[in-house]
């Protein structure tokens, strides 16, 4: 991993504890060492979501929020309307980026794609944990994220299907590996207790699906992104603007084809 990231240009530093210790003096590890990747950042997903809607409103965004989607009418091969629970919406164009729900929804479209939900759980401790830098507890796969007023554990990928039950036994191990790597840390049972679990939408060979498909000719899919949502978020959404503004892409979808032929070259 760490030499085709240097290979990408990624500047990638290789730590002892004590180098780690002096990048992060509040919160001390019992690690051997660690690689430090200068590149990467981290943010507070709730807080960038929020100003995000506030700047779209401002600029003339409506978002008709807490709707359920219950069908589509199609007029040939186009879109025209879509149902919810409490309307009706003409569209012109449709942009379905609806993570684990996608293949679900596009069966009444008569388009067959293929989408798992692949479970997550995290644990937010809001007492001060020293905690500065992100990092991956690799040999527990445990993802530790400092955000704004808390810091964020996170892992499991359990295939279980469209549901949101908690499993105790993969929560304990969450807050076992966070004691564990960072001992002055303390994660409480009540933390446990506040667990959340989200679903993230796998393809079968691990690529999002970005692009148009032949069934509808106003459709456009961006889902299947698996853990990488949030990274690879603002360059689809500049790849989806462009298919419908009718420009040349920033670059080619074939990868990302949901008419692809999994786990070929294409």
């Amino acid at each position: 991993m760490v030499d085709w990231a240097r290979d990408l240009g990624m500047k990638i530093k290789q730590l002892d504890n004590k180098e780690v210790l002096s990048l992060q003096p509040n919160a001390p590890m019992n690690i051997a060492g660690a690689y430090l990747y200068e590149s990467d950042a981290h943010s507070t997903p709730e807080i960038f979501m929020k100003n995000l809607k506030i700047d779209l409103e401002n600029k003339g965004v409506k978002f008709i929020l807490e709707r359920k989607v219950t069908g589509f009418q199609k007029k040939g091969s186009r879109i025209i309307n879509v149902s919810t629970d409490k309307e009706i919406l003409t569209a012109d164009e449709v942009v379905i980026a609806t993570g684990a729900w996608s293949e679900t929804l596009l069966k009444s479209l008569g388009v067959n794609l293929s989408v798992q939900a692949g479970k997550g759980y995290s644990i937010d401790v809001a007492s001060d944990t020293g905690i500065s830098l992100p990092a991956i507890l690799l040999e527990s796969k445990v993802a530790v994220t400092p955000m704004q007023g808390f810091t964020r554990f996170a892992g499991t990928m359990e295939i279980s299907g469209i549901n949101h039950d908690i499993l105790p036994k993969r929560v304990n191990a969450i807050g076992k590996a966070a004691q564990n790597y960072y001992p002055e840390v303390l994660v409480s049972q009540e933390t446990l207790n506040t667990v959340q679990c989200g679903l993230r939408p796998l393809s079968p060979d691990g690529i999002p699906f970005i692009g148009r498909h032949s069934a509808v000719s106003n459709l456009v899919l961006a889902t299947g992104h698996s853990m990488m949502g949030w990274s690879l978020g603002p360059a689809t959404g500049k790849l989806v603007s462009e298919l419908i503004s009718e420009k040349s892409t920033s670059l080619s979808l074939k990868p990302f084809a949901p008419e692809r032929s999994y786990g070929k070259n294409i």
